[in-house]
């Protein structure tokens, strides 16, 4: 296709398809899978006005280099921000043509994924003085790597430049190596390499060098780097920002594993400690992200500590806290981590709990035993808030946590969806050794009439501030027992 205006009939045809579109006067203007081809990008350049626009999608539209020349040299291009050509036969000269361009300084976002773009023409766009706001630059599937550069471009890189994605490309070390020492990578935050030829060399190279300082995340899944090249990037002293690192589907052994695992949860501990508080939820941590978290000494003044949602079980939990840094935990949440009973049993062998005082064991699979468990264990003695939700401990389990003079100084008790009836309920509101709490929620549970005139009849309770029955047996005669009690009307929050 050559850079010419197209014939009248193409004109027309070009014409038809466009004018829908263009006139909506959108800012976001798809062009999408329209077949312009370099004719109709030519066209839509020279004879539209483009003033409006500020997302300009011409994905998958059969244009080369001599399309995106034309369109890098349209005048009313001026106010574009996002410009997607993923999916073209665009190569080095309409990489170049756009980093040339003088009316694309307001750009933010580039995508060229899968094209035909070489480390010249990544280069170009990376180093362009003329795109001084981009941002993001997608270079996924395209042919970086393919051959080394004859040629360093001079200049840095462009300071607003924060993300590359070079994923699917034919990186190797030796293009590392080349790419390392133009500096391309000194601004970003996120680099993403992943899918690409980089052995133990790449690794090393990267992380030995001080122009990956800004990054905050790192891809380099599925290349072929063994335990040498783990290593290296796990003890890099040129990672002190680097929150994110993922290296799956590589070749390093078990030891690899372990220094990227301490690295990873070095990472999430930069980013989740709050002063004495570190919140790691939902991260799929598993046992051995557990045993990384133990080998940190950076839990030693960590006073709250909530794991919820992290794929674990007893024996994470158990090399946790057998930490030797875990010295003064005040509240802990294992939330939805299948733990089971031996997990609590691995608690009470536990130097680290002798102060602990809020205790998060909601669904975490224990049953009455589990219970019996935390109940003779005086290294939770120190207990005022316990949340045991969710588990199947039925009466057994109430009447257990009922009886244990250990748990004296339990202010709120949580005990919701964990099949316990009147049995259970009346245990609890007569406990000689529960006369602390202050918070009392039961609610989903199989509590009926005796439990509630238990509850009402009970002396236990007065210094209890909220109480939560929601969902249970209740009959109609049940509700005289909330109206008449002055037990219940002395209440902050009463919830049935």
């Amino acid at each position: 296709m050559t850079d010419t205006l197209p014939s009248k009939n193409e004109e027309q045809r070009i014409l038809n398809a466009l004018q829908e579109k263009l006139g909506w006067q959108s800012p976001n203007l798809d062009l999408s899978y329209d077949r312009l081809g370099d004719v109709g990008v030519t066209f839509l350049a020279r004879k539209c006005n483009l003033s409006h626009v500020r997302v300009l999608n011409l994905s998958w539209n059969e244009i080369s280099d001599a399309g995106l020349r034309a369109l890098a040299a349209c005048p009313t291009l001026s106010h574009l921000t996002h410009l997607h050509l993923d999916s073209n036969r665009i190569g080095d000269a309409g990489a170049q043509a756009l980093a040339d361009s003088t009316y694309l300084g307001r750009v933010k976002l580039i995508n060229l994924t899968n094209n035909r773009v070489s480390d010249t023409g990544a280069l170009s766009l990376i180093k362009s003085a003329k795109l001084p706001k981009l941002e993001f630059l997608e270079l996924e599937l395209n042919r970086v790597g393919s051959s080394r550069l004859s040629r360093f471009p001079d200049g840095a890189a462009n300071a607003s430049l924060k993300w590359l994605n070079l994923r699917s490309n034919q990186i190797s070390s030796g293009t590392l190596e080349d790419w390392v020492q133009t500096g391309a990578f000194a601004p970003l935050t996120h680099l993403n390499l992943g899918w690409n030829q980089i052995d133990d060399a790449g690794a090393k190279l990267l992380a030995h060098s001080p122009t990956i300082a800004q990054l905050e995340t790192l891809l380099l899944n599925s290349n072929h780097v063994s335990t040498e090249g783990a290593n290296a990037l796990g003890q890099s002293k040129n990672l002190p920002n680097i929150r994110e690192l993922f290296m799956y589907d590589n070749d390093f052994n078990q030891d690899g594993e372990i220094v990227l695992n301490d690295m990873h949860i070095r990472q999430l501990i930069r980013k989740h400690l709050q002063g004495t508080t570190l919140s790691i939820n939902g991260k799929r941590l598993n046992n051995s992200g557990l045993e990384a978290l133990a080998r940190c000494p950076e839990l030693a003044k960590v006073e709250t500590l909530s794991l919820r949602n992290n794929h674990f079980d007893h024996k994470g939990l158990i090399a946790l806290v057998a930490s030797p840094h875990l010295k003064t935990l005040k509240a802990l949440n294992v939330m939805d981590n299948p733990i089971g009973n031996k997990g609590v049993v691995g608690m009470m062998e536990s130097a680290s709990f002798e102060g602990l005082q809020r205790l998060n064991l909601e669904r975490t699979e224990l049953t009455s035993s589990g219970i019996l468990a935390l109940a003779v264990s005086k290294k939770f003695s120190a207990l005022e808030e316990l949340n045991v939700s969710h588990n199947d401990i039925g009466d057994r389990g109430a009447c257990i946590l009922a009886a244990s003079e250990l748990l004296a100084q339990l202010q709120c008790l949580f005990l919701w969806n964990t099949h316990i009836g009147d049995e259970g309920l009346r245990a609890i509101t007569h406990s000689p050794y529960l006369t602390r709490l202050q918070e009392l929620k039961v609610c989903n549970n199989q509590i009926g009439p005796k439990g509630i005139q238990a509850l009402a009849d009970s002396d236990q309770l007065a210094n209890l501030k909220k109480l939560d029955l929601r969902n249970n047996r209740f009959s109609v005669n049940t509700f005289v027992h909330f109206t008449h009690s002055s037990k219940f009307k002395a209440l902050e929050e009463f919830r049935f």
